[in-house]
Parts: C-alpha cells; sequence; structure tokens
C-alpha cells in the first residue's frame, strides 16, 4: 500500500508551547475490528483526522442502520444542494465522488481523451494511477528551487497545443505549501482557453485564509477551472470517502459522465449530510489539528532541521535520509512516510494526529534526524 500511495507509476520523481499542549485531540476508543491502528502504533502517516467524525455525523450513521439497504440517489442530491447553496452554485455544479480523489481520477479520464495533463513533479498523483492504466498521456513540470510549485513553467508548458489540462494541488501534498493567491489567479486567466485548471483544495479548509485563497470565486465567474475538495480532513471522514468537484455545467457534465461508481455509499453521504452544518465540530478540528501542528513545527526546529512552510495537517521535514528515517520512526512504535520519490530522499511526511502520538514523535526527532 506504502508504495502506491507514493505514486508508485513514478509521477513523484524517475517543545511545543504551553498552549498548543493544552489542547489535547480527543482519545479515540481502541477499536476491535482491525480498521484502527493498533494499541501503541502512533499512526502520524496518512493526513488522517483522529477526531474522527462529528457527534452528529455518528448519530446520523447508527440511524441509517435502518434504511442503508436502499442506493442513496436522494442523499445524493441533498448533500450537492447543501453544497451549492453555500459555495453559490447551482447543485448541477456540483459532482460528488468517492472521496476527491475519484473526481480527479474522472477529470483525467475525461480530459485525458484531449490531450495531455500537466502537473508538477513533486504533487499527490494516486488518483492518476488508473488513467495511466488506460493510457494517459501526462507531463511532469519541475518544481522550483524551494519546493514549491514553479507556476511560470507550468505556463510555458501549457502554451504547448497538446496540452488539455493542469492539475494543482494548493495546499499542495506533500509539500504542505499554499500558492499566493494573486498568483495562481494570473496564472488561471493566462491560460489558454482551451486548457482547464483543476485545483485540488483538499487541504483548503486547513489553510490560513481559505476564503482568500480558494479558486470558487472564479467558477463563480465562468472560468474553466474544477475545484475538488474532500470530507476525508478537516471533517474527519477519511473512511468514508465523500468527496465533491465545483466546476462549471459543461465541466461537471463531463465529470459526471467519467464517474466510476453508481451510486455513493448511504454511510458516508449521511455522514457528510450531517457535519455539513456543524460549524462547532469545524472549529473545533482546525484548532486542535493547528494546536498539533504547532507542536511538530516546534518540534522540528528543537531538532535543529526544518520543514517547508505548511498551511495543511502535516509537515515535509528534512532528514538525512527519508526511508531510513521512517524504518528507525518505525521501530519506536511511530509511522510516518519515508521519500516520496528518488527525487527526493531526504524529506519526509508527518501528519497531525492525536496529541499524545504527536508528542512521541516530538521526542524521538531530534535523536533520530541523522539517522
Amino acid at each position: 500500500m506504502d508504495v502506491s500511495r507514493r505514486g508508485w507509476l513514478g509521477l513523484a520523481g524517475a517543545a511545543a508551547s504551553t498552549q498548543a499542549s493544552a489542547i489535547t485531540i480527543r482519545q479515540i476508543a481502541v477499536d476491535s475490528t482491525g480498521f484502527a491502528p493498533a494499541p501503541g502504533i502512533a499512526h502520524l502517516k496518512y493526513n488522517e483526522n483522529p477526531l474522527g467524525p462529528p457527534a452528529s455525523a455518528m448519530e446520523a450513521m447508527a440511524a441509517l442502520a435502518r434504511s442503508n439497504w436502499y442506493y442513496a440517489d436522494d442523499a445524493e442530491a441533498r448533500l450537492a444542494a447543501m453544497i451549492g447553496k453555500r459555495l453559490g452554485v447551482p447543485a448541477a455544479q456540483v459532482v460528488l465522488g468517492h472521496g476527491s480523489s475519484e473526481v480527479i481520477t474522472s477529470a483525467a479520464l475525461a480530459w485525458g481523451k484531449r490531450g495531455t495533463i500537466l502537473l508538477p513533479a513533486l504533487q499527490f498523483d494516486e488518483p492518476l494511477l488508473y488513467p495511466m492504466a488506460q493510457g494517459l498521456s501526462y507531463r511532469l513540470v519541475a518544481m522550483a528551487p524551494d519546493l514549491g510549485i514553479d507556476l511560470a513553467a507550468l505556463a510555458r508548458a501549457a502554451a504547448a497545443p497538446d496540452v488539455a489540462m493542469v492539475y494543482l494541488c494548493n495546499p499542495n501534498n506533500p509539500t504542505g505549501m499554499m500558492l499566493k493567491p494573486a498568483e495562481l489567479v494570473a496564472f488561471a486567466k493566462a491560460l489558454p482557453p482551451r486548457v482547464t485548471l483543476l485545483v485540488d483544495e483538499a487541504y483548503m479548509e486547513l489553510a490560513d485564509d481559505p476564503a482568500a485563497s480558494t479558486m470558487l470565486p472564479l467558477v463563480q465567474g465562468g472560468a474553466n477551472i474544477i475545484v475538488t475538495r474532500t470530507f476525508s480532513k478537516l471533517f474527519g471522514m477519511a473512511g468514508l470517502r465523500i468527496g465533491y468537484a465545483v466546476a462549471l455545467p459543461a465541466n461537471a457534465a463531463e465529470l459526471k459522465r467519467h464517474r466510476l461508481t453508481i451510486s455513493l455509499n448511504a454511510p458516508g453521504l449521511a455522514a457528510a449530510i450531517a457535519a455539513w452544518d456543524d460549524a462547532p465540530f469545524q472549529q473545533q478540528s482546525r484548532t486542535q489539528i493547528m494546536a498539533a501542528r504547532r507542536v511538530l513545527q516546534a518540534a522540528v526546529t528543537k531538532a535543529g532541521t526544518t520543514a517547508l512552510p505548511s498551511q495543511t495537517n502535516f509537515l515535509f521535514v528534512k532528514v538525512a535520509n527519508a526511508d531510513r528515517f521512517a524504518a528507525a520512526m518505525a521501530q519506536r512504535g511511530i509511522l510516518v512516510r519515508g521519500a516520496w520519490g528518488p527525487a527526493w530522499p531526504l524529506w519526509s511526511r508527518v501528519s497531525t494526529g492525536r496529541m499524545i502520538d504527536v508528542e512521541r514523535y516530538a521526542a524521538a526527532l531530534p535523536a533520530l534526524v541523522q539517522a
């Protein structure tokens, strides 16, 4: 699994403040189903939210047990309408999927028929695995020297007549870095009309200023942009697999035509509908993720190393050797990411998690950073 989550197609390259420590992420009860990490394991690997779904979502899923043998088409329409109302677009411009990954995969399948897809060399690429197996043509664009997304290089590459789509993550995964809003807007407006821009905003709700950074206003204004988001991060529903895209009507229709599934899972839809308007939980989730991130940032400084500036629920940390570092952490029961690919052997990603687990990582980091 770990290999595929790094993008095995080769797309990725051939002490804490008192205030932060006082905010403790809720402990999840040990679960006997085998889905949660084993007792004693600090799981800081896949950018999950250990709060889990809010109580409102748990109650909705429990109530659904009485009728979950029905397909959930009506619930899909209800959630799309709720999302559209808040984001200022008609429900027809909202496309739901099994996580935002499915919607990105659908986009790659559809636009890949038209031409080449451009993406930065260091970016979440797993949704392209299936389209690649179907013959997707893609082109990687080198990162900037600071490992940020090089918009100027992407703009030059997008001028090629075969390019159909540019796919970006903002904030980016695995770096955690955010593009400057004005620069991304200028980039989007300068793209040739035939080129669609897909911006994966899976972590946007964790950014410092989501309203100023999102590309949703451009979609509302008629731009040829697809924005994808997920319930996996802020809402704590990674295992429930609900995500969505917002796009122009024609683009939304094309995404729906290439969706891989007939009907979404009812428990995930029930949880998402309940959580969408649960503002207190969403604020609690942001607060606790940010507290854990501050602990990680302080630990990095204390260990004498660096991390890229992050506006997500993870850090990209510089170590001597990311694969050896991950193995050494695993020996202590702490699971983090090794090297994203051979081009980036010095960088290891660590996710925010339960505060007790984050503090274990912080304590181990100074001794292992040069492993």
